[in-house]
Formats: structure tokens, C-alpha cells, sequence
């Protein structure tokens, strides 16, 4: 449940930079589609075991919790690094064509 509601908040973040950003400079859109994936691989997993278990499916332990937070850490943050790794391979090709 708590990576789902991270990654919906991170998706409606990336949406909300993806409308402002209307020069395409800052490359939104592929942080959206990351967020995005990622919270509907988690949902549909959320939907298929409340499926499978019922309302248990919601009751989480300490250990759930840190897991959670922890793996919603880590997609955030191979996220960022995907998208920070493609604007800068996009600023050093821009900068390249332009020395030349």
C-alpha cells in the first residue's frame, strides 16, 4: 500500500514537471514513464492480493513497512539516475554539435 501511494505521488510530480516543462528542455517525460510503470506494476500487484487474501492483504508489520520504504527508495532513486543520465547524455550531444 505505502508503494503505492509514494508512486502515485511521485507520478503526479513528474506530471505536473512534464506540463510546466513546455520547451521539452528538462525531459520530463521519460521520469513520467518511469514513475508511471512502476506504480502500475505496483498496483496491479496491490489489486491481485487483496484478490488473493482479502482485507489481510492491508495489515503490515514493521518489517513490511521498512521493506516498502526501502524498495520505494531505491526505484526512486534508479529513476532519477535514469532520467539525470539522459539529459546529460542530451546536454553533451548538444554541446558536441554545436563545437563542431
Amino acid at each position: 500500500m505505502i508503494l503505492v501511494v509514494f508512486m502515485l505521488i511521485a507520478a503526479l510530480i513528474a506530471t505536473l514537471g512534464y506540463v510546466k516543462d513546455s520547451s521539452g528542455k528538462f525531459r520530463f517525460n521519460t521520469l513520467c514513464y518511469l514513475f508511471y510503470g512502476s506504480f502500475l506494476m505496483w498496483s496491479v500487484d496491490l489489486f491481485v492480493e487483496l484478490r488473493e487474501e482479502g482485507i489481510n492483504a492491508l495489515e503490515m508489520s514493521a518489517a513490511d513497512v521498512s521493506d516498502d520504504l526501502l524498495l520505494t527508495a531505491s526505484v526512486t532513486a534508479l529513476a532519477l539516475a535514469v532520467w539525470g543520465l539522459q539529459h546529460l547524455a542530451a546536454a553533451i550531444g548538444s554541446r558536441r554539435c554545436e563545437a563542431a
